[in-house]
């Protein structure tokens, strides 16, 4: 009965996506279908016809859990429906009154401001390898860095600064590649931004962060030109499953490339390449903490761990602030730490809860259905907000992809601190161009 469920939602996940109305190409909701299709339909039904043991080696006790509560698929499947429910409090069918956004920055000032900003995220670069050791030294503790083995250094701030260039890129291939801008630098710019994506995936040891650049000037050409491009789509697809299943013994070989040559880091990729196959990990392992997370809070949070009450997402904006400097006291055990412990009977590594286990943890299945209802409440009303500022503001298709993504990718992670991290400063870029920028207001009759 429960491969059913799972398999049900998955169609109904699919129908939706595939008949509704849409303004751009891709949207919020086409990011939480991928993501709530890939985590809480394909991955629990693969669990269950292959057997537990696709349950990645980090969760040792992970099989402890996944298929123990049997309300779990229909929970989920409530959960999609709750999300539904919040995201069509806003009908889209209807002529509505709504406050229209237009505002104007000049083309002048942006191109202005676009040396310093390269400039800037050079020297961001240059204090955060510095303060690790010199580059080989920040490749070669990536990935303890990334596991949680080591702390950061006292620069590990500049790391929250660096997404300053995944700006600078998609707009520079926007007005270049897209707009067919005549402003040579432009692709220039687009050239560097490439070469510090390739600089920050080595250092940062993500593949998660690799696809994401990748795949956002694939979604940019998609939302400007209302085409798919599936010619463009499928070596994109081939390129993400390539840094999915061989990123991490690449990266983590990095440094061999640099201390000992071109041979040393083939036979280093190769080997690691090896012991990964050895190892018999799928791909589907990678997928399966959400759903066995979500087991895990529906059986501990409530009982003999108290509920969050969606706590986490005050806590991540106290670990923004300078608490030292400010005399704030810092926020409980995060909810991942939380999780990780369970799942691993120590606070080693990181074993994410994804959005319906930040729900479970907050307040069990009522929490998840609240949240769930709030989150696709969240969605209508950024949906909104971008189709007002997209009409009159094209350009800010950049920033509406950088927000749907976030958007999306919490639905596989669920840390609160982890997203307002990561948009931290895409947030202050765009209060600075509101500030900088002509803005006009209008109550108008909106229609997509």
């Amino acid at each position: 009965m429960a491969l059913f469920i799972y398999l049900l939602l998955g169609a109904i996940i699919i129908t939706y996506e595939v008949t509704r109305k849409r303004y751009f190409t891709i949207d919020i909701v086409t990011f939480f279908n991928f993501f709530f299709f890939l985590i809480y339909s394909l991955t629990p039904s693969a669990l269950i016809l292959s057997g537990s043991d696709l349950i990645l080696n980090d969760m040792p006790y992970g099989k402890e859990y996944f298929g123990y509560n049997p309300i779990t698929p229909y929970v989920v499947f409530s959960a999609y429906l709750f999300y539904l429910a919040g995201f069509h409090t806003i009908s889209f069918d209807k002529q509505v009154h709504d406050y229209q956004f237009k505002f104007w920055w000049s083309e002048h000032t942006i191109k202005m401001i676009f040396p310093f900003a390269y400039a800037l995220i050079a020297f961001f670069f240059i204090v955060y390898i510095n303060g690790l050791g010199g580059l080989m030294k920040a490749i070669e503790l990536a990935d303890a860095h990334r596991s949680g083995v080591l702390a950061y250094n006292k620069f590990e701030f500049v790391i929250h600064l660096l997404p300053l260039n995944t700006i600078l890129l998609y707009y520079a291939y926007y007005k270049y590649f897209l707009e067919k801008s005549d402003y040579k630098p432009f692709l220039y710019y687009f050239i560097a931004s490439i070469l510090f994506v390739i600089l920050l995936t080595v250092i940062k040891n993500s593949r998660g962060f690799l696809i994401f650049q990748l795949a956002g000037l694939y979604i940019l050409t998609v939302n400007h030109h209302k085409n798919y491009f599936f010619k463009y789509l499928i070596p994109t697809l081939i390129s993400v499953f390539i840094i999915v299943k061989y990123g991490k013994p690449l990266f983590n070989s990095m440094q061999y490339l640099f201390q000992d040559g071109f041979d040393a880091f083939i036979a280093q990729v190769t080997q690691r390449i090896e012991l990964k196959e050895k190892a018999g990990a799928s791909i589907i392992s990678y997928f399966t903490h959400p759903i066995v997370s979500l087991e895990a809070s529906l059986v501990h949070s409530g009982y003999d761990i108290e509920y969050r009450y969606f706590r986490d997402i005050v806590n991540a904006f106290l670990l923004i602030l300078p608490n030292e400097l400010l005399g704030i006291k810092e926020p409980e055990m995060l909810i991942m730490e939380q999780n990780t412990i369970i799942l691993q009977g120590r606070d080693y590594g990181i074993v994410l809860p994804a959005i319906l286990g930040l729900f479970s943890y907050s307040g069990n299945t009522i929490g998840v259905f609240i949240g769930s209802y709030l989150y696709g409440l969240l969605g209508v009303i950024m949906m909104r907000a971008f189709i007002n500022i997209d009409r009159g503001l094209p350009g800010f298709t950049v920033f509406s992809y950088l927000f749907t993504f976030a958007y999306g990718y919490f639905v596989f992670r669920g840390v609160p601190a982890q997203v307002l991290n990561d948009n931290f400063v895409y947030i202050v870029v765009i209060i600075f161009l509101l500030f900088a920028s002509k803005l006009k207001i209008s109550k108008t009759v909106l229609t997509t």
